[in-house]
Order: C-alpha cells, then structure tokens, then sequence
C-alpha cells in the first residue's frame, strides 16, 4: 500500500513538460495581456456615474442621493457575549455560537 503511494507521489511528481522557447515566452505574452486587460477592464463606481452625467464633472441631486448607502438596521437586539444563546442551548454565547 505504501510503495504504491510512493510510486504514485514520485509519478506526480516527477512528471515533465518540455515546451520549447518561444511556445514559452507566447504563453507568458498571452497571461501578461489577459492581465493588462483585466485592469483596464475595471471601472469604478463613481467614474461610471461621472462619465453618465452630462459630461460637467458634476452630478445630479438624485444621483448623490442613490449612491448614499443604506443604515444597517437590526430586527432584534445585539446578543451580549454573556448572554444565554439564542439557539436555547443554555450556554453562554461566548461559548456556543459567538466562539471566535
């Protein structure tokens, strides 16, 4: 049993490629413009707002008001850490479902 998973890690291992140079240096060519593309690709959010507007560099009241994000509320009160777990346990939260 061992000597086969030997024999399998060294045939992982082991196992070789040979490729020439210049099929090489056009793979490394390929993946250093699929990254160049890939951060041209990315726009930022208010850089796509600004080039929506009219063209002035400003925005619109309604556009400042869309892009003011939303408060966080709760439908139930934060559980203390030593508090009774809410699951009913009757453990600490500290000690059920609030471990770190």
């Amino acid at each position: 049993l061992l000597k086969n998973l030997k024999d399998e890690v060294v045939k992982f291992l082991s196992h070789v490629q040979i490729q020439r140079q210049d099929e090489a240096e056009q793979i490394e060519r390929q993946r250093r413009e699929a990254a160049e593309r890939e951060k041209l690709a990315f726009q930022h959010a208010q850089a796509s707002a600004m080039a929506a507007s009219d063209g002035d560099g400003q925005q619109s009241p309604e556009q400042d008001t869309a892009a003011a994000p939303q408060t966080f509320t709760r439908d139930q009160p934060k559980v203390g850490r030593n508090e009774p777990c809410p699951c009913g346990s009757g453990k600490k939260y500290k000690q059920c479902h609030g471990k770190l």
